[in-house]
């Protein structure tokens, strides 16, 4: 509520500057439901410096640790991505090479660079394992992005008033 009533009056800003480059911002908030235990995904797209989709829901599977929830959110996060990318194909925009996946959890990019399941990540369910065929497909390329740089951080959970003032600025939101 607190984030509905400090943006109502804000607008988004769309950008004609900058490369058309595809990119995804994407983040879980581990466990954050009290009473279930489930994870908060958040992703943003930006084109170009323009946000273009986004999305905040709570996943449905309970994650056994937060790089499990960051796993579940990139592979949430990917699925919408191959949509938009037949979205923009429809539209006239061709994306060429891999999209950009920014990821602030350093074991779930591991995870994906891995070709095999250890102990602690062969309960994950197979749903989530077309990450990594989508980056041998060159489809994404996964990279760090640290928590303090990562836009889809507003989407996970509440921030601090200078951390939500930055993010909303990052996004291109602005007071109308």
């Amino acid at each position: 509520m607190r984030y509905l009533s400090t943006t109502k009056d804000f607008k988004l800003r769309l950008s004609p500057i900058g490369d058309m480059e595809l990119k995804c911002y994407v983040d879980a908030d581990w466990a954050r439901d009290k009473t279930d235990r489930k994870s908060t995904t958040g992703f943003v797209f930006k084109l170009g410096n323009s946000v273009i989709a986004w999305s905040s829901r709570k996943q449905s599977v309970v994650a056994l640790s937060s790089a499990e929830a960051e796993y579940v959110a990139a592979s949430n996060a990917c699925r919408g991505l191959l949509w938009l990318r037949l979205l923009l194909n429809d539209l006239g925009i061709l994306i060429s090479g891999p999209v950009l996946v920014f990821e602030d959890n350093q074991a779930c990019i591991k995870m994906v660079d891995s070709d095999r399941l250890g102990a602690r990540t062969k309960h994950i369910d197979v749903c989530h394992h077309h990450l990594r065929y989508l980056r041998a497909q060159k489809i994404i390329m996964l990279y760090y992005c640290p928590s303090s740089e990562m836009l889809a951080d507003i989407l996970t959970k509440p921030l601090s008033k200078d951390s939500f003032l930055r993010f909303t600025t990052l996004l291109g939101l602005e007071r109308c």
